[in-house]
């Protein structure tokens, strides 16, 4: 039986060589600056639509369908797995077509937290790990400031310009879990569907726990 912990290192991601940086001084209005950039283009977000290749420490690989529609809803969707992962603004539910459960956890006590936050501020409800920019992507690092999550989150950016590559959770129990956005389209109208659990989903996922 899948467990509710599966839920929490679904969808997250690093790119190969990443090391964690030094945190700056929290004065460095250089920091400051940056981090405030960051936050501005997350917040311009409405939709991200595309596709992911997730990998794991252990060498397994998924691909599959990624939907984020701000601030809180998400949808994973694997193409061989019969996994299906959606966040309706307050749970996430994992659907096991296979096992036929469907499990559910509030956001708030998942990684993904970080990311479906309604007001999303890096300086805020977490603690700023490190920030690295190089010629083609930032990488912004929180840890969980309450410390009832294991680990370390880790956004990814490209650079010059601004655009959502995805996240990585590295963490003891796990490892490092690697969640890569490929083909990635911006402001692109979603369906509310997609993100809420079908009566048709439920029964196909039999019980809910």
């Amino acid at each position: 039986m899948k467990s509710i912990a599966l839920i929490a290192c679904l969808a997250l991601l690093m790119l190969t060589g990443f090391a964690a940086s030094t945190p700056a001084p929290a004065t460095d209005p250089t920091l400051e600056q940056r981090v405030e950039r960051l936050n501005a283009y997350v917040r311009s977000i409405r939709t991200i639509s595309g596709r992911f290749v997730q990998s794991t420490a252990n060498g397994d690989q998924q691909t599959g369908t990624f939907y984020w529609k701000r601030p809180d809803k998400l949808r994973i969707e694997y193409d061989t797995s019969p996994l299906l992962i959606v966040a309706d603004g307050s749970n996430i539910a994992q659907i096991d077509r296979e096992l036929e459960t469907i499990d559910q956890i509030r956001i708030s006590w998942t990684p993904y937290k970080f990311l479906l936050s309604r007001k999303f501020d890096l300086n805020k409800g977490a603690d700023l790990v490190g920030l690295e920019r190089t010629d083609t992507a930032s990488f912004v690092t929180v840890r969980d400031k309450d410390g009832n999550l294991d680990g370390d989150f880790t956004l990814i950016f490209a650079e010059p310009n601004l655009k959502f590559l995805g996240w990585t959770w590295q963490n003891a129990f796990d490892g490092e879990v690697r969640f890569i956005l490929t083909d990635v389209e911006e402001g692109v109208k979603l369906k509310s569907a997609l993100f809420t659990i079908r009566e048709e989903e439920r029964r196909r996922g039999g019980r809910r726990r």
